[in-house]
């Protein structure tokens, strides 16, 4: 009898805690992804420098405290993103897809001897498969880009 009434009075500080620590943290693994990687803006930045050093602190990648080494923007809606966790993905591992299609991407680079607060960045515009990691249909980790072969999708 005495160990029914221990049991729960050790588990409920545990489930608050772990309550208390998602709540903490205040966004999902989706949301997360979205914040960090989904920008359905100009595909092709006219100055990606400015672009990178904007949306890094725009989205709280770069801060007074840290400043994120290496960060790629998608250039589409999360519409346009989602279908490569089903149909339009093909297995690569894992909770890994890959993209049957390209997408528009912009790749931010910290640069050497830039540190906190000062974060600045160069950027790279390309169009490239993408690996993203999905969980229950929704992307929640940017993997890698892959480059197109020469003559991938092109028609007979």
């Amino acid at each position: 009898m005495a160990l029914r009434g221990v049991f729960p009075a050790l588990l409920l500080p545990l489930v608050l805690l772990v309550t208390g620590m998602a709540l903490a943290q205040g966004e999902s693994r989706y949301e997360k992804f979205l914040r960090q990687h989904v920008d359905a803006s100009d595909p092709s930045p006219p100055d990606t420098r400015r672009y990178c050093n904007l949306l890094m602190r725009r989205r709280d990648m770069a801060t007074t405290h840290k400043c994120k080494h290496l960060n790629t923007f998608i250039h589409s809606s999360a519409d346009q993103i989602e279908p490569v966790c089903r149909d339009s993905g093909e297995p690569a591992g894992g909770d890994l897809r890959l993209s049957e299609d390209p997408f528009p991407l912009t790749v931010c680079e910290l640069q050497g001897g830039s540190d906190p607060p000062d974060c600045d960045y160069s950027g790279s515009s390309s169009t490239s498969r993408i690996v993203i990691a999905c969980i229950d249909g929704e992307p929640v980790h940017f993997e890698t880009q892959v480059e197109s072969q020469a003559g991938e999708g092109d028609e007979p």
